[in-house]
């Protein structure tokens, strides 16, 4: 059986969306197959896509077949990395040195890929190079040469599917109107709960309600404003970037991150912001400290959002907990669990979808928008990742963030507990 990445079913979304399987051969496409095997003298280059149970191959200089399964598919090992596949001899390698493309035509001996990586993060595919005989070694500055023809492919991919998006939306007489409404809505959903979070702050401050000027607590109210204020600021440009999300325009500032760290200041905002002060928002004890690799600003807004659902959808005192996670693949799993109304699944769905609303018998509606999960599962899908929502009604619901395993860079042990 081939590997499966843990988000295949959101890849191969995505891989659809680009309308590209099973289309007329390109020219852009095969001018950079016959350049990368004069650039690295093999017999065969290809631009490959991994299917649900093929792959089909978009451009293939020195290769007659247009598709193989996806069982014998080198290429669907090398998209379960963000890092080229370098096989120097199949026939040594235990993945493949029974496979059909080695034992029988083309008789592959040597392999290199690089994955087509969407602006998502999604691996789509692979920039290939074959040769029937082995190589002694393959050296950096060839590995950095293919990464570069992976991503110029992409590039290609990407500039013809925004074409067709546009043409799209054109055909469809989309309005500009109706994208300014759309936008004015998100950016006013994300900003009202910290903006009112300052306006507390500020009112405690101009009562004194801890006495004169002086009182320490007063600087931590300030330091909360500060925080807040500086969220705000990013947010904003941030939601305004949002915007162009589905164009693909969108720009992530990956850094490391302790998600120890980013657990804590979410529970310092959501606990600032919420209006229910007996709301009891707890960190499970965690072992290690994780280290990721992403956008800080884009993830704390999805654990804001999943912690502000948490925090409205329940009967009485909020209980949530904030709990991370490595699973055995090596994914990230961070959760927000709480013991509120809960979901039916049919609830699920339509909290999944923009704008919906979920209007459950002898509830009283909590208002929203409706569009704080779309945001989180778009968001996540940026990552790489995805968002699983698991609820039971009465019992509660839990939402989990999973990045990808190439995300966590490291992990730092440590002794100290959260609560």
């Amino acid at each position: 059986m081939f590997p499966l990445p843990f988000n295949d079913t959101q890849r191969l979304e995505t891989l659809d969306s680009y309308n590209v399987l099973d289309t007329q051969p390109d020219e852009a496409f095969d001018c950079l197959t016959r350049l990368a095997c004069r650039q690295f003298d093999t017999p065969i280059a290809l631009v490959s896509l991994v299917d649900e149970n093929r792959q089909w191959f978009k451009s293939g200089f020195g290769l007659d077949a247009m598709e193989t399964d996806r069982d014998s598919a080198f290429c669907g090992y090398a998209i379960m990395s963000a890092d080229p596949l370098i096989v120097l001899d199949a026939t040594n390698d235990p993945r493949f040195a029974d496979n059909t493309l080695v034992c029988g035509s083309p008789d592959i001996r040597f392999y290199a890929g690089a994955p087509l990586i969407s602006p998502l993060g999604f691996r789509l595919g692979t920039f290939c190079i074959i040769d029937v005989k082995a190589h002694d070694s393959f050296s950096e500055e060839n590995t950095a040469a293919l990464k570069d023809f992976a991503t110029a492919t992409m590039q290609i991919l990407e500039l013809q599917r925004r074409t067709a998006s546009f043409d799209a939306e054109e055909s469809e007489g989309r309005s500009a109107e109706d994208a300014r409404v759309s936008l004015f809505s998100t950016v006013a959903h994300e900003i009202r709960s910290p903006v009112a979070a300052l306006c507390s702050s500020a009112k405690i401050l101009e009562s004194q309600i801890f006495g004169p000027p002086g009182d320490e607590r007063y600087s931590e109210f300030f330091s909360i404003m500060s925080e807040t204020a500086e969220h705000v600021v990013d947010l904003t440009d941030r939601m305004l970037n949002f915007a162009r999300l589905r164009t693909g325009d969108v720009e992530m500032k990956e850094e490391l991150h302790s998600v120890r760290d980013l657990l804590e200041k979410a529970k310092r905002l959501a606990l600032q912001e919420s209006s229910a002060g007996a709301a009891s928002l707890q960190i499970a004890d965690l072992e290690t400290d994780v280290v990721v690799k992403a956008d800080g600003v884009y993830l704390g807004q999805m654990l804001q959002n999943l912690i502000q659902n948490a925090m409205k959808y329940n009967d009485g005192t909020p209980e949530v907990t904030l709990n991370a996670a490595i699973a055995e693949s090596g994914v990230l799993e961070i959760s927000v669990s709480d013991r509120g109304i809960g979901m039916s699944e049919e609830g699920i769905r339509l909290a999944l979808q923009p704008y919906a609303q979920i209007k459950q018998s002898g509830r009283k509606f909590v208002g929203g928008v409706g569009i704080g999960l779309p945001l989180v599962v778009r968001l996540v899908e940026m990552h790489g990742g995805r968002l699983l929502v698991e609820s039971i009604e009465g019992l509660g619901t839990t939402a989990t963030l999973h990045l990808p395993a190439y995300r966590v860079e490291s992990v730092r042990d440590t002794s100290t507990l959260l609560t």
